[in-house]
């Protein structure tokens, strides 16, 4: 019965937006045991229960769920405890941090400790957005571009893509990987995200957090480092300000790998005009960008928005 709800499960381990949730696999009238079942799938899930999302969403699930079932004779019990024990408790801006899970197969999950603000500590980089999500989901769909390969990201954030490239369970095959961002903060972060994912794996074959300024990345000890395959980077350029500071960091790489090297940048097209002026400095430096094909809604590994518009290219030069 438990298989039924396997998709409001995957959407309520990640905090998907609850409006969008997959409803209509809520048959009506639900059993006292079906409504057991699906509480066990979300609220009660045993990941939720070690590393438990924001406080705010498991009440607005709750909510929900109360509002499709207000037609019903009985509502079980555990669906008005989770909401009593819910709002009993301190709201989430006493919390800065809350977890999200993403199972991308029955063997294989991603648990993420992310901040509950998209501006925290003085960066944006402590949660995970759409444009990683999507790049995460090409990256799935297409391995051969990181098999045998070493990988750098900029901008890594909370560690998602690091993270994923990695995960035994997924069998992406890269070899050395190397997630870098220039918040200290967000550094930590990722070490702890690695440390809570690869528990049981040897240190080497883990991913690897690194602070890494973009104005200073010639000063970055690269001879401990394999030379980069792969440079991955994602929602990096909505802020026209740090263009310059990003280019040159790709120059960087550039120089120092020439045709070997290729670049994964998606971007969430919030303002057309800032994108196209990025582009047109890849331009002007000469880079070739190649277009990538989102993966559709049906093929995602990933529960994520679709409505959001993401752009994801592949520069070389």
């Amino acid at each position: 019965m438990a298989e039924k709800y396997r998709k409001l499960q995957q959407q309520f381990l990640c905090c998907y937006p609850v409006n969008k949730m997959a409803w209509s696999s809520v048959k009506l009238p639900l059993s006292w045991e079906e409504q057991q079942v699906l509480i066990d799938a979300t609220c009660r899930h045993p990941l939720n229960r070690r590393y438990p999302v924001r406080r705010s969403y498991v009440e607005a699930f709750i909510k929900q769920l109360m509002h499709l079932l207000k037609d019903q004779d009985e509502l079980h019990d555990d669906i008005y405890g989770s909401l009593c024990n819910r709002m009993a408790e301190s709201s989430d801006s006493g919390t800065v941090y809350s977890y999200k899970h993403y199972i991308l197969q029955p063997d294989a999950c991603i648990t993420l400790r992310e901040s509950n603000s998209f501006v925290s500590e003085g960066t944006t980089g402590l949660c995970t957005w759409e444009a990683a999500l999507a790049l995460a989901d090409y990256l799935v769909e297409h391995p051969q571009l990181v098999r045998g390969k070493n990988v750098v990201e900029l901008g890594a954030g909370a560690g998602l893509l690091g993270i994923l490239l990695k995960l035994p369970a997924m069998s992406m095959q890269a070899e050395q990987v190397l997630i870098t961002d220039g918040s200290e903060p967000c550094v930590q972060l990722m070490r702890e995200n690695i440390a809570l994912n690869f528990a049981d794996t040897a240190t080497e074959q883990a991913p690897k957090a690194e602070q890494l300024r973009w104005d200073a990345v010639s000063e970055f000890p690269w001879q401990d480092y394999a030379e980069t395959d792969v440079l991955l980077a994602a929602d990096v350029i909505y802020d026209d300000s740090q263009f310059d500071a990003l280019l040159s960091a790709m120059d960087f790489f550039y120089t120092r790998r020439g045709s070997e090297l290729e670049m994964l940048l998606a971007s969430t097209v919030r303002n057309m005009e800032t994108l196209h002026m990025f582009m047109t400095k890849l331009r002007i430096c000469n880079y070739k960008v190649t277009p990538c094909a989102n993966v559709s809604a049906c093929a995602s590994h990933f529960c994520r928005d679709h409505t959001a518009a993401v752009q994801v290219i592949s520069i070389r030069r």
